[in-house]
Formats: structure tokens, C-alpha cells, sequence
């Protein structure tokens, strides 16, 4: 380790974002214990793949997988928290990264062309400075070697669905994404990517958009969480 990292280390601190305990050396993001307690989210097959089920009634979604259970009353929720509003690109990154080492144990790369990563409006992303979507993106990328294409924009600036109830997130989300699918990206196998999915209105409506630039698109999802 380096004077500079040993000196960075001493005035900023890096702690774990569940436990909040100190980072140990060879610790990146969250502690060794955290890690190994992560609550890993286990697909079963198509027919009872929840994630499926929940898009089916409105969108054509060939395949769908997850890497974490979200529990907003588990420690775990500030995983979330800290990718999502408070700007850890570093944990983002890694999870991404992590979660795409768990879906090629399933074969969920298997003939996909490329990661679209669901979209902020231009004043979201302004006042965050990125979009945590597309550095989970950038980390499964870093493990399958596919290209991150934003294909799609958000563009109405309508409430967070964070406090929505099922119905009001379906709501929301109706009509507020547009695609652009270039002719090199058309007729491919894309993987929408997002942080969490609870009713699946916005990866449907994401997949919905992408299916009317391009009928002839595969579409597959993959939210690092799923709120069951």
C-alpha cells in the first residue's frame, strides 16, 4: 500500500455501508462478513420466475434474472441507499461486477449482444452527477465484455417512485420512456439494467419502448434487487 493510500486512508476513512464498521485492508466496498451474508436471490425457471411473470402483461421479456433480495428494513437496504443517492460509484461498480459473475453461473449471457442501462432525466442525472443504472451497467461489463448502450431517455420528470404504491408506480411510469434504436443495434439481445425492481412498471415500460423502436428486439431484464 502507498504513502498516499495509507495517508488517504487515515483522514477518509472507509467504512462498510451495512454494518459500518472500518474497511480492512483487501476490503473494497463492504466488509468480508457482509459480503459472504449478502442475500443472494435465486431464479428458479421461467415458469416461476416472478421477475417474468410481473412484465409478461405488458412487454415481450425473453429472460430475466436478479442478484439480491431487497428488504427496505435489512441493513442491507443502504447497498442501495449509497449506490443511489449518496454517489459510491466504487460499490456500484462492484456489485455490478458481482452480479454478472453470479448470472454466468446460470448462462444468462448466453447470445446477449449488449447492457441498456434504464435512464434518469437530464435534471436527475445533474443533480446526482451520474446514473447509478449505468455504473452497475459498466461493472457487468467489466466481467462480460459487452458494450453499454443508452438507448433509451426519460422524458418526463414525474415523482420518485420510491413511496409509490404498486398501482401509482405502474402509473407513473406509463409513458415517460422513449427509444432510439440505431440499424447496428437492431434485432440484438439487449439486458435492461436498474437498481431495484418491486412491480417491474419501469423495466416493462423500459422494454416496451426498446420493443417499439425495434419489433424485432430481444429484451431481457436484470435489476441488481428484486422487493418481493
Amino acid at each position: 500500500m502507498s504513502i498516499f493510500t495509507d495517508l488517504k486512508e487515515l483522514l477518509l476513512p472507509r467504512c462498510c455501508p451495512v454494518c459500518g464498521k472500518l474497511l480492512m485492508q483487501g476490503e473494497e466496498v463492504v466488509c468480508a462478513f457482509c459480503a459472504i451474508g449478502l442475500p443472494r436471490y435465486r431464479v428458479a425457471n421461467i415458469e416461476e420466475n416472478p421477475l417474468l411473470r410481473l412484465v409478461w402483461d405488458k412487454a415481450d421479456v425473453v429472460r430475466a434474472t436478479t442478484f439480491l433480495c431487497y428488504n427496505k428494513f435489512s441493513p442491507y437496504h443502504n447497498l442501495v441507499i449509497d449506490l443511489k443517492f449518496h454517489g459510491n460509484h466504487d460499490l456500484a461498480v462492484r456489485l455490478g461486477q458481482w452480479a454478472a459473475l453470479e448470472a454466468r453461473r446460470q448462462g444468462f449471457w448466453d447470445e446477449v449482444d449488449a447492457l441498456v442501462p434504464v435512464p434518469l432525466t437530464r435534471w436527475r442525472r445533474w443533480q446526482r452527477g451520474y446514473n447509478q443504472a449505468e455504473m452497475l451497467a459498466r461493472g457487468m461489463a467489466d466481467v462480460t465484455g459487452l458494450p453499454v448502450v443508452n438507448l433509451l431517455r426519460r422524458t418526463k420528470n414525474r415523482k420518485s417512485q420510491t413511496h409509490l404504491s404498486g398501482e401509482e408506480r405502474r402509473r407513473n411510469a406509463e409513458g415517460i420512456y422513449h427509444a432510439s434504436v440505431p440499424n447496428e443495434w437492431c434485432g440484438k439481445r439487449l439486458v435492461l439494467v436498474d437498481d431495484v425492481m418491486t412491480t417491474g412498471a419501469t423495466l416493462a415500460n423500459c422494454a416496451l419502448a426498446l420493443q417499439k423502436a425495434d419489433r424485432n428486439a430481444e429484451i431481457c431484464i436484470f435489476p441488481l434487487c428484486y422487493a418481493e
